[in-house]
């Protein structure tokens, strides 16, 4: 039973990581690619509209555990500056609690788009560029040197290098500097012959033209170890001497020195009134007496300040960046205390030409054996364009319990555009707690990316425990219908299991103090016991019924496992059995003339211990071109099997100004209706939330 006090208590937020790590726009000749990185594992669901709009929104579930399910501060992201695509940024809005997460991604202007998933930790938005912008990109086409080959193909080898030298040279000559890349490249392949010194020179033009500058000195560089005398060695000698020299920023960016991010600042206010009603009857004279009891005041009152800047210089060997995103809550309720969450302060540098990485700081990973938030070092080496190696060591960040200091070490060979579609990876990660053996995890990631399908698998293993600690395999399909379909099967132990994980018997005492009173075998069972075992599995249905609506329905199946009680100190916790729960989602756009889009959302879900069902309608459209509205409505109930009820309604409004091209200002209120029934208390709680702020983009 939910008490008049606990439902105030109930409301008092924390600061959490945050789940958008960074938004970057590129091209690659025909789109501008925008990339929206998360720093957890997503899996894409469906989004809003469908190919065209100012403002889109993608639905997506988080797959590497619920760790975020409700978020106090609004993220927004703006991405690196660019001219390839109308200004925008991408906001993950607070939403209360559930298994589809949201992200807006607001456009200065509607735009034609399509979206795909490049990993499982990123989707990807391709905006096609038009025909201006793709002449202004693409270079011009080059005057080659005459050919030097007088030879006649004799050989059915020779007749095909002869045939792909001429469609090369009318490539190259013409500008289309991409198919003059694979016809070299077919070329190349064959077996030596006549035109193979010409095609090394030429691929090195096709690739410098292309921007690849790292690219287009290692096939230069290639020419001069194979024709260190060839009559190609001056002009590629000079070409070098040049590419050393001269500044190479990816088109459609501004090179050298830029920035960008954004400081805001949200305050935070909610208010509740809570009446419990108690009936008691006394057995022996039948007399029933009620009492009521009535509790009000301020709930929350707090400050939310945030940075987010990154800056970055490039030229044609380097590409260095320094990140700082940085969260501080001002509380100012009696008793409360203010908090600081530094998300990220790393500095980055890659060197092109060698294909180096390394990064230094707190930042986040979702690879390699790493997720989540650390202090440290992140290093990789390109062996190729398609295999590198790399390592990692740092200190987890994380409220650690009886005060352990962790370290972990970890390496990774990985594996990128396999035949274009294949990625993969294996780890090997070590962390170790007071001198004891933490964790120990290897495993890999194997993934699969085309137009029609996709796949990413995981899977860890504790050579410590003897256990596998992850096993997970996600998919989507899409069907020429316009339909897609979305999978998830999901084993984890949960939290990830590790030596520590025993202090949840006594948060107050060591892990040395309990390998010293268990011993170290005892104690790793102990962690065994007392850490959970989640499984979920997951389908997803998306149709898209016509050009202004779309209807998708999941289906998901979860358990939680028990735990082990330990004396008298932790009881253990019994296990959830399996919990079903049903969504459907209509979700409309275009529907009145103000960019409009509308969804609507119902849940079910049934488990052994309670039944529940939640209705929502959310309506977000821009009433003038830089004033947003978006009215918002949820209704839940619940009954679970101490006959008890509880029955929540939930509307609200949302607001937000662009006051100018780079200041906004937000508002949203809320007014929360609880009543809660059993058969002995009644509770009823009257919340009005609200919060207010301004944002600065840089």
């Amino acid at each position: 039973m939910v008490t008049a006090a606990a439902s105030i208590a109930a409301y008092a937020p924390t600061l959490q990581a945050q789940l958008l790590d960074r938004v970057e726009v590129s091209e690659d000749g025909t789109n501008a690619v925008i990339r929206i990185r998360f720093a957890a594992l997503v899996q894409y669901i469906r989004h809003a509209p469908t190919s065209e709009g100012s403002l889109i929104q993608i639905y997506f579930q988080i797959t590497a555990g619920d760790e975020a399910s409700r978020t106090v501060v609004e993220e927004q992201r703006r991405p690196n500056p660019t001219d390839l695509v109308p200004p925008f940024t991408v906001s993950y809005p607070a939403q209360p609690p559930g298994l589809l997460r949201r992200i807006d991604v607001q456009f200065a202007s509607p735009v034609r788009f399509r979206i795909r998933t490049d990993d499982k930790a990123t989707i990807v938005l391709l905006v096609p560029l038009s025909d201006e912008q793709i002449a202004k990109l693409k270079p011009q086409g080059v005057k080659l040197p005459p050919s030097t080959i007088v030879a006649t193909p004799t050989t059915e080898v020779e007749r095909e290098a002869a045939k792909l030298s001429r469609d090369a040279r009318t490539a190259l000559e013409t500008g289309d500097f991409e198919n003059a890349v694979v016809l070299l490249n077919r070329l190349l392949n064959l077996p030596p012959n006549a035109w193979s010194e010409e095609a090394q020179e030429q691929i090195g033009l096709a690739r410098e033209r292309l921007g690849e500058i790292a690219k287009a000195k290692a096939e230069y560089e290639l020419y001069l170890k194979l024709y260190p005398d060839g009559p190609g060695a001056a002009r590629i000698q000079q070409r070098l001497a040049a590419l050393s020299i001269a500044p190479g920023p990816v088109a459609g960016e501004r090179g050298g020195l830029s920035y960008w991010g954004s400081i805001s600042q949200y305050y935070y206010g909610g208010q509740s009134r809570a009446t419990t009603t108690t009936t008691t009857v006394t057995p022996a004279t039948g007399a029933t007496t009620i009492d009521t009891a009535s509790l009000s005041g301020i709930d929350q009152s707090q400050l939310s300040n945030t940075v987010d800047l990154t800056a970055r210089y490039r030229d044609a060997n380097w590409d260095n960046r320094v990140v700082v995103r940085d969260s501080y809550l001002v509380n100012f309720l009696k008793g409360v205390g203010n908090q600081n969450q530094l998300n990220a302060l790393y500095f980055e540098t890659r060197y092109q030409p060698a294909m180096l990485m390394g990064r230094f700081g707190r930042q986040s990973a979702t690879s390699g054996g790493v997720l989540g938030l650390f202090d440290g070092a992140v290093g990789a080496w390109g062996l190729t364009d398609n295999w590198r190696v790399g390592g990692v060591v740092g200190q987890p960040v994380e409220n650690q319990l009886g005060g352990t200091n962790k370290t972990f070490y970890g390496a990774n060979v990985e594996a990128e555009n396999l035949a274009n579609k294949w990625g993969g990876q294996a780890f090997a990660i070590r962390q170790n707690v007071s001198g004891y053996e933490d964790r120990t995890g290897v495993g890999g990631e194997l993934r699969y990316f085309d137009a029609g399908w996709n796949v990413y698998s995981l899977f860890d293993y504790d050579t410590t425990f003897r256990t596998t600690n992850i096993g997970m395999v996600q998919g989507n399909i899409f069907f020429p219908t316009s339909t897609s379909v979305n999978l998830l099967y999901d084993y984890r132990r949960t939290p990830t299991l590790q030596l520590t994980n025993a202090l949840v018997v006594d948060p107050t005492s060591t892990i040395s103090m309990f390998v010293q009173t268990l011993g170290l075998g005892a104690t790793r069972e102990l962690a065994k016991a007392v850490t959970p075992i989640s499984r979920v599995a997951f389908v997803g249905v998306t149709q898209q019924l016509s050009p202004r609506w779309q209807l998708g329905g999941d289906v998901r199946v979860s358990s939680l496992s028990a735990t082990a009680p330990f004396g008298t100190t932790y009881p253990g916790t019994p296990s959830t059995g399996r919990v079903y729960t049903y969504t459907i989602q209509s979700i409309a756009n275009n529907l009145t003339p103000w960019q409009d889009i509308l969804v609507l959302t119902g849940d079910v879900l049934r488990s052994r211990d309670l039944d529940a069902v939640q209705l929502g309608l959310d309506f977000r459209f821009n009433l003038w071109q830089d004033f947003l509205l978006e009215p918002l409505f949820r209704w839940y109930r619940q009954t679970d099997t101490r006959d008890a009820t509880l029955t929540r309604t939930t509307p609200g409004l949302h607001m937000l100004w662009r006051v100018a091209d780079r200041f906004s200002i937000e508002a949203e209120g809320d007014w929360e209706f609880t009543h809660t029934k059993s058969p002995v208390i009644v509770d009823d709680v009257r919340r009005r939330f609200y919060y207010v702020g301004w944002r600065f983009d840089l």
